[in-house]
């Protein structure tokens, strides 16, 4: 059942991203680009069904609020990422932030931390490489993300501070999900990370 369950959500997982990828590229972007919350809670929704150890449960809602509020200082005060504003690609937003970016970090975290955590290392180097997968994930967000006019820097580039607080910011949230004994699956994560890294890559090369 678990290998069912699996094969399921990885096709679904590709067919979605597929249909995304086609839809920006030569369908009506616009149209397509409406449904990315949908995306978001269907990859979402996928790791949740996969997922089988609740005892942890606050570790989701730690990461998704603290996720949402850090952008929320980082749109209001343009700290500690960079002044920058969301346009309306995520949907609704509460004060200037869309509800989805919070959904957004869930996942990513749920993908890294399931990754780094199969890893047979200190949990203190787990947690970097948690972060700079998460980092190296964001090096192809970014432009794809401003191009499709998710957000926009205000100085027109992404400056460097984006990146050094990814990677500070997404440590220090993957601390409770290396050091509690919350069991991932690996391979959901692993899907997630590569489903997106693919979508993203191929939206930069084209």
């Amino acid at each position: 059942m678990k290998r069912f369950k699996l094969h399921i959500s990885i096709a679904v997982l590709l067919l979605f991203h597929a249909i995304g990828i086609g839809g920006v590229l030569i369908g009506d972007s616009e149209q397509f680009l409406k449904l990315t919350p949908v995306n978001l809670l269907l990859t979402l929704g996928i790791i949740g069904w996969n997922h089988a150890d609740w005892k942890r449960w606050w570790i989701f809602v730690f990461s998704f609020v603290l996720g949402f509020f850090i952008e929320v200082i980082g749109v209001n005060t343009g700290w500690p990422f960079g002044e920058y504003s969301y346009g309306p690609v995520l949907g609704l937003q509460l004060f200037s932030t869309p509800l989805m970016i919070g959904v957004n970090w869930l996942m990513l975290l749920y993908a890294t931390n399931a990754i780094s955590k199969t890893i047979q290392v200190n949990f203190l180097i787990r947690i970097a490489i948690a972060a700079m997968l998460m980092t190296v994930l964001d090096l192809f967000i970014e432009p794809v993300a401003i191009q499709l006019n998710f957000w926009t820097w205000s100085i027109g580039d992404i400056p460097m501070s984006n990146y050094i607080s990814w990677f500070v910011i997404s440590a220090l949230i993957s601390l409770p999900w290396q050091r509690t004994d919350i069991q991932l699956n690996r391979n959901v994560g692993y899907a997630v990370f590569s489903v997106q890294l693919g979508f993203f890559l191929v939206l930069n090369l084209f």
